[in-house]
């Protein structure tokens, strides 16, 4: 609005100067032209001209600087209920966000993020995210990642395992997005979290059933197989041997070689069971 005015007075004497340096030279001209009747009409007539001239100029400059501001205005008021549009959609989203300023400190979190980690907006703000969600079992190469993609100003994904305010652990997957200004400059990050407790809770129990399949499978290759071996040996040699005493000696190996498969395969049963068991058990979405 100021620089307008300004703008519009400045034309104004620009347009006055030069008229009165043009009329004063035509009047020094035509001075010795003119009659004295003619001479005053032509003087007259130049402060209407003038009046008529810069009026007219000053409508325009006026009606085009009110149809600016008039757009600006409209413009902005467009912007502004976008904005707040879409700040009504990003806090009732069920997804974490957390934007973050230029120096990576925590401007702006919607509601889920208050109702998913504990912690007020007032709690958090001005502060690194890290602060309040990084915690002993937080991967710091992760974290180190991710602050170097953040200075490369990159956009990226993420897997991170924090702690809320209850020192209770999940895991998010964030969508990470830099921020620029009209001017193109660097403004800070908005980022989008998933919650992912659930999958990489079934991600563990997947990695601990196959360790458990892995020792199943190695009981049943390695350990049933010196018993068995055993008792196959011993159910031929018995096969041949002609005296009484060492038959009976053979059927006591045997015997002991039969008790010990027992073992082995009562070990692999109990631990099958077990596996059941737990995989009947349902896994928590925490």
């Amino acid at each position: 609005m100021r620089s307008g005015a300004l703008r519009i007075a400045l034309i104004y004497i620009a347009i006055s100067l030069a008229w009165i340096a043009v009329s004063d030279r035509m009047l020094i001209v035509y001075h010795n032209l003119l009659t004295p009747y003619w001479f005053l009409i032509f003087n007259s007539g130049r402060r209407f001209v003038f009046l008529a001239v810069t009026s007219f100029l000053v409508y325009r400059l006026i009606l085009a600087s009110e149809k600016k501001m008039f757009e600006s205005e409209r413009l902005a008021r467009r912007k502004d209920e976008e904005v707040k549009r879409l700040g009504k959609i990003i806090t009732k989203v069920n997804n974490i966000i957390i934007i973050t300023d230029q120096d990576g400190f925590i401007s702006w979190v919607n509601n889920a993020f208050e109702d998913f980690t504990g912690y007020a907006f007032d709690e958090v703000a001005g502060y690194a995210p890290a602060t309040f969600f990084a915690g002993e079992e937080t991967d710091i190469d992760a974290l180190k990642e991710i602050l170097n993609k953040k200075k490369a100003l990159e956009s990226f994904s993420a897997e991170i395992q924090c702690h809320n305010k209850y020192n209770t652990k999940f895991w998010v997957y964030g969508d990470y997005t830099p921020l620029f200004d009209d001017n193109k400059e660097f403004i800070g990050y908005i980022a989008v979290y998933n919650d992912i407790t659930w999958l990489k809770t079934n991600e563990k129990e997947i990695i601990r059933q196959n360790d458990k399949l892995k020792e199943v499978a190695w009981l049943s290759s390695h350990e049933i197989r010196r018993p068995l071996a055993n008792i196959i040996g011993l159910a031929n040699m018995m096969k041949v041997s002609p005296y009484m005493d060492e038959k009976l000696k053979i059927l006591e190996n045997l015997n002991q070689s039969a008790e010990e498969l027992d073992k082995i395969v009562h070990t692999i049963n109990s631990t099958i069971e077990e596996e059941f068991q737990q995989a009947d058990q349902p896994v928590s979405k925490s």
